[in-house]
């Protein structure tokens, strides 16, 4: 069944880890290209994925993602979260020339759209790359390379855990703002919206 396919209305908790979290496993593979998708609030388990990879060799190049109008910017922050993430990458010894920026994108759909112009300009055939973000967010960020780079090409997730948005522990909270249940209820219902609007590529389920 393809996302657009699926009726929202009263998701039981296994349907919703099913849309979210299937398929999500990091296949140990490399690329020379990682994009890491920017937030304000969880972008300290993305760094940290992104640096684990980098200096286990997996991934060359990391192009982070985010301005600061996305809707994590909840106090207002001046400096872009590309701008962050790479000062934060610098600062654990990643090398400046190893990374590029899209400080301008403000939603995942934006950050897709414009990590696809960096790709394409780079006039290389690019078969793999490596997506980094968070567990319960990566099946977006899939859909939307999918929809807006290349459809055939090997897009290897790598989940930044963080505790409480993940597969094995999002529903053991309450549903209160910003909670794992929250987020992960929130993607599901924006999977299904975005797959039926056709902002993202249309995935099985």
């Amino acid at each position: 069944m393809k996302l657009s396919e699926i009726n929202n209305a009263n998701l039981t908790d296994k349907q919703i880890e099913k849309i979210v979290f299937s398929d999500i496993n990091d296949s140990g593979k490399s690329a020379k290209y990682g994009i890491v998708f920017g937030s304000y609030t969880l972008q300290k388990y993305r760094i940290e994925q992104a640096i684990k990879l980098y200096k286990e060799g997996r991934v060359e190049k990391l192009i982070l993602t985010g301005g600061k109008g996305g809707i994590s910017n909840k106090n207002n922050e001046d400096v872009p979260e590309a701008e962050l993430m790479k000062a934060s990458l610098v600062k654990n010894g990643i090398s400046p020339q190893h990374l590029i920026l899209d400080n301008s994108s403000n939603s995942t759909i934006e950050n897709g759209i414009n990590v696809a112009k960096i790709l394409n300009n780079l006039h290389e055939n690019i078969q793999e790359v490596i997506l980094i973000s968070s567990e319960f967010h990566l099946k977006r960020c899939m859909a939307i390379m999918k929809k807006y780079y290349k459809t055939n090409i090997d897009y290897i997730l790598v989940p930044a855990k963080d505790g409480f948005t993940d597969k094995e522990n999002w529903f053991l909270s309450e549903k209160a703002y910003n909670s794992g249940r929250n987020l992960v209820e929130f993607e599901a219902n924006l999977l299904i919206k975005y797959a039926k609007e056709g902002k993202i590529y249309d995935l099985n389920i």
